[in-house]
């Protein structure tokens, strides 16, 4: 019985089986484990997808076997690599030493020009399914690039401005208002020694989410100037990483590779890979360009700010010192929570909060 997107959830073990021409990619090639992801034992083919059902990597990552089938333990023999072994796919991210994810500093112009050039993350290529590739490396020169021309940055509002300038809030408070462990999906878990990012376990076929909490209270932001930073690397992102906000009706896992985030009309959300934002797709089904005068060969960084403004009922993005502008409007009277939505196998997201400006506050003082 042939592998099929249905029988992958059944619970009847003769449907689950995996069967020889299960290994055999649309080429026709018998593929073997996964080199690029690492955490994939077998090639998993159902008829019609191309990638990977298991890990989401495309057939050339994965080794190919022996005509007999998949090499054992103690065959002799191995499956020749795919990268040279001098050569490169580039530096391997330290998470936890990643400041900007943790304290809220995004990297300077010329920080981040410099990363651009030893990493080359803005010339990564992407799969068409829930995961992306390793950037592809020819030997061609790799120019430097920077997020955008000078003369297209935006200087944030001054509330913003204010509240980026001054140190960030402390540790208490930013576990107070970043993932929460008690309203995700069940794919999806908050690591214990950095409650900051989230990890989501490599599930095929499945979209999740997570929300994060609203401080002590956990009501949902209605009022104030909220800023987080989102960490989220480029490498880990796929097909539809989306990031935004969502009410607590907003559903945390369907079966698929979507957009969760922005499908329905209780979340807004910016996805990462089109560059669009989206929300209630019975109306807006392709989206709308955000920000609108994008270069589509540029990337979005590792570490945004998100900024949400519930005076004025605002939800914006910023990329260094750069502002994105409004991606959404009309938010007045929601009880809204950050949320991300991914597809990408053991992808890490951290949120961490930089702080918030209330005016009833500043009235109060006054």
């Amino acid at each position: 019985m042939a592998l099929s997107a249905k029988s992958v959830h059944s619970s009847n073990p003769e449907n689950t089986q995996l069967q020889p021409h299960n290994k055999i990619d649309i080429h026709g090639v018998l593929r073997s484990s996964c080199s690029n992801c690492t955490e994939c034992p077998q090639f998993v083919s159902i008829p019609g997808h191309v990638l990977c059902a298991y890990c989401g990597c495309p057939p050339a990552r994965h080794g190919k076997a022996d005509p007999g089938g998949v090499k054992g333990e103690g065959s002799s023999g191995g499956v020749p690599p795919l990268v040279p072994a001098d050569r490169k796919r580039g530096r391997d991210r330290d998470m936890s030493a990643d400041s900007v994810g943790r304290v809220g500093r995004v990297l300077t112009d010329s920080e981040w020009d410099s990363e651009q050039d030893s990493e080359g993350g803005s010339d990564s290529e992407e799969t068409s399914s829930g995961v992306s590739s390793f950037a592809s490396n020819r030997g061609a020169r790799r120019q430097r690039r920077r997020w955008r021309p000078s003369w297209q940055v935006t200087a944030p509002p001054p509330r913003v401005s204010r509240l980026l300038e001054v140190e960030p809030v402390g540790r208490e408070v930013q576990l107070e208002h970043s993932w929460n462990e008690l309203d995700t999906s069940p794919n999806i878990y908050v690591k214990p020694e950095d409650p900051l990012t989230f990890h989501r376990n490599p599930v095929y076929q499945t979209s999740d989410a997570i929300r994060g909490k609203c401080g002590s209270e956990g009501d949902g932001y209605s009022c104030g100037l909220h800023v987080w930073a989102v960490h989220w690397p480029s490498a880990s992102r796929g097909t539809h990483p989306v990031v935004g906000v969502a009410t607590r009706d907003c559903h945390l896992t369907e079966p698929g590779y979507k957009r969760l985030v922005g499908s329905t009309g209780t979340s807004w959300g910016w996805c990462l890979k089109t560059m669009k934002v989206y929300h209630d797709s019975r109306k807006f089904r392709h989206g709308v360009p955000y920000p609108r005068d994008i270069d589509e060969k540029l990337k979005v960084p590792d570490t945004f700010y998100m900024i949400l403004d519930m005076d004025r009922g605002t939800l914006a993005f910023q990329v260094n010192n750069d502002f994105l502008g409004v991606a959404f409007s009309g938010l007045r009277g929601e009880e809204l929570f950050p949320i991300v939505s991914a597809v990408w196998g053991h992808c890490e997201v951290s949120l961490t909060y930089v702080g918030c400006h209330q005016f009833e506050r500043e009235r109060s003082l006054a």
